[in-house]
């Protein structure tokens, strides 16, 4: 499914299939998630079939918890869950030989798109 930005602004479900999505990628539960945001246990469920829309601030935990910026959980090019940050920390430990591989395997699988 292709997403504008303006999918993401006007309409509640693909807001909810957006946050289920990236969600799921992180292998957290609906119920889990709902209640480490000090939520009832169907809080995210809600939002996800869009019979509910997160306040700003709940939203910022929501992305935090993910463990995305708000700013890429609106990118509609934005697939990959994992923060960059955390690629960057764990490249920093690869020889430059390791690094390189890494490095060709990524190209490998971005040309494959």
């Amino acid at each position: 499914m292709n997403y504008t930005k303006d999918d993401f602004i006007n309409d509640e479900k693909t807001f909810g299939l957006r946050l289920a999505r990236l969600r799921e990628c992180k292998n957290i539960s609906a119920r889990e998630m709902s209640l480490a945001l000090g939520q009832n246990k169907n809080y995210i469920n809600a939002i996800e079939a869009g019979r509910n829309y997160p306040s700003m601030t709940a939203f910022l935990y929501i992305c935090d918890y993910i463990g995305i910026s708000p700013k890429d959980f609106f990118d509609p090019d934005y697939q990959n869950p994992v923060p960059p940050k955390n690629l960057e920390n764990i490249l920093r430990q690869l020889t430059p030989s390791q690094a390189k591989h890494v490095y060709q395997i990524a190209l490998d699988i971005v040309s494959k798109d």
